[in-house]
Protein backbone atom coordinates (compact mmCIF):
# COMPACT_ATOMS: atom_id res chain seq x y z
CA UNK A 1 0.00 0.00 0.00
CA UNK A 2 1.57 3.41 -1.31
CA UNK A 3 1.43 6.40 1.78
CA UNK A 4 0.91 9.80 0.31
CA UNK A 5 4.18 11.92 0.84
CA UNK A 6 4.22 14.07 3.78
CA UNK A 7 2.98 17.50 3.12
CA UNK A 8 5.83 20.33 3.49
CA UNK A 9 5.56 24.39 3.17
CA UNK A 10 8.68 25.53 1.21
CA UNK A 11 9.20 29.29 1.43
CA UNK A 12 11.54 31.00 0.31
CA UNK A 13 11.77 34.81 -1.91
CA UNK A 14 14.62 33.71 -4.74
CA UNK A 15 12.87 31.68 -7.67
CA UNK A 16 16.03 30.37 -8.77
CA UNK A 17 16.71 28.45 -4.82
CA UNK A 18 13.06 28.29 -4.54
CA UNK A 19 12.82 26.00 -7.84
CA UNK A 20 15.65 23.99 -6.54
CA UNK A 21 14.74 22.96 -3.59
CA UNK A 22 11.16 22.00 -4.56
CA UNK A 23 12.12 20.08 -7.50
CA UNK A 24 14.60 18.03 -4.60
CA UNK A 25 11.81 18.19 -2.16
CA UNK A 26 9.39 16.83 -4.56
CA UNK A 27 11.16 13.27 -4.75
CA UNK A 28 10.26 12.31 -0.79
CA UNK A 29 7.31 15.43 0.03
CA UNK A 30 4.09 17.00 -1.07
CA UNK A 31 5.37 20.46 -1.52
CA UNK A 32 3.47 23.71 -1.53
CA UNK A 33 5.54 26.21 -2.39
CA UNK A 34 5.67 29.87 -1.73
CA UNK A 35 7.30 32.91 -2.75
CA UNK A 36 5.61 35.77 -1.29
CA UNK A 37 3.74 34.99 2.68
CA UNK A 38 0.04 35.70 1.33
CA UNK A 39 -2.17 32.09 1.92
CA UNK A 40 0.70 30.33 4.00
CA UNK A 41 -1.66 29.72 7.07
CA UNK A 42 -4.78 29.20 4.83
CA UNK A 43 -2.60 25.66 3.23
CA UNK A 44 -1.80 25.24 6.94
CA UNK A 45 -5.37 25.22 7.94
CA UNK A 46 -6.59 22.71 5.07
CA UNK A 47 -3.34 20.39 4.87
CA UNK A 48 -1.75 18.19 7.51
CA UNK A 49 1.58 19.81 6.82
CA UNK A 50 4.10 18.34 8.73
CA UNK A 51 7.26 20.73 8.43
CA UNK A 52 7.80 24.56 6.98
CA UNK A 53 10.90 25.58 5.58
CA UNK A 54 11.97 29.04 5.62
CA UNK A 55 13.81 31.57 4.48
CA UNK A 56 13.35 34.15 7.43
CA UNK A 57 14.82 37.14 5.47
CA UNK A 58 11.50 37.39 3.07
CA UNK A 59 10.17 40.62 2.68
CA UNK A 60 12.38 42.47 4.77
CA UNK A 61 13.05 39.63 7.75
CA UNK A 62 8.78 39.36 7.57
CA UNK A 63 9.65 35.16 7.62
CA UNK A 64 10.08 35.23 10.94
CA UNK A 65 6.15 37.17 11.86
CA UNK A 66 5.23 34.29 9.92
CA UNK A 67 6.87 31.73 11.92
CA UNK A 68 5.54 33.07 15.11
CA UNK A 69 1.77 33.29 13.40
CA UNK A 70 2.57 29.68 12.60
CA UNK A 71 3.50 28.57 16.19
CA UNK A 72 0.39 30.66 18.04
CA UNK A 73 -2.26 29.22 15.28
CA UNK A 74 -1.55 25.80 15.17
CA UNK A 75 0.27 25.49 18.90
CA UNK A 76 -0.67 21.60 19.47
CA UNK A 77 0.45 20.59 15.70
CA UNK A 78 4.23 20.44 16.77
CA UNK A 79 5.25 21.29 13.30
CA UNK A 80 8.94 21.42 12.66
CA UNK A 81 10.22 24.31 11.51
CA UNK A 82 13.55 24.77 9.47
CA UNK A 83 15.26 27.68 8.72
CA UNK A 84 17.08 27.58 6.00
CA UNK A 85 19.04 31.04 5.10
CA UNK A 86 21.57 33.00 3.95
CA UNK A 87 22.29 34.72 7.25
CA UNK A 88 23.84 32.61 10.50
CA UNK A 89 20.92 33.39 12.73
CA UNK A 90 20.82 30.56 15.30
CA UNK A 91 20.22 33.86 18.01
CA UNK A 92 17.90 35.58 15.97
CA UNK A 93 14.77 33.33 16.72
CA UNK A 94 15.70 32.00 19.52
CA UNK A 95 12.68 32.63 21.50
CA UNK A 96 10.62 31.03 18.85
CA UNK A 97 10.77 27.11 18.79
CA UNK A 98 12.69 26.60 15.49
CA UNK A 99 13.92 23.08 15.24
CA UNK A 100 16.72 23.36 12.56
CA UNK A 101 18.80 26.28 11.41
CA UNK A 102 20.53 25.25 7.97
CA UNK A 103 22.76 28.52 6.64
CA UNK A 104 23.06 28.75 3.13
CA UNK A 105 24.68 27.45 1.06
CA UNK A 106 22.56 24.49 1.27
CA UNK A 107 22.24 21.39 -1.30
CA UNK A 108 18.90 20.69 -2.22
CA UNK A 109 19.85 17.10 -1.52
CA UNK A 110 20.80 18.11 2.25
CA UNK A 111 17.56 19.89 2.78
CA UNK A 112 16.19 16.84 1.48
CA UNK A 113 17.64 14.89 3.94
CA UNK A 114 17.57 17.08 6.67
CA UNK A 115 13.88 17.49 6.60
CA UNK A 116 13.31 13.91 6.40
CA UNK A 117 15.15 13.05 9.40
CA UNK A 118 13.23 16.00 11.09
CA UNK A 119 10.40 14.41 10.52
CA UNK A 120 10.84 11.14 11.55
CA UNK A 121 12.17 12.61 14.41
CA UNK A 122 8.84 14.23 15.70
CA UNK A 123 6.96 10.77 14.51
CA UNK A 124 8.58 8.86 16.51
CA UNK A 125 7.76 11.46 19.56
CA UNK A 126 4.49 11.07 18.79
CA UNK A 127 4.14 7.48 19.43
Amino acid sequence: MNTPNPAIILIENDAVTLELYQRELCKSFTVFAFSELKGILDVMESQDIRAVVIEPEINSRKGWDVIHSIQTAFPGRLIPIIVCSTRDGCNTGSDLEVTKYLTKPVLPKTLREKTLEIIQEKDSLRK
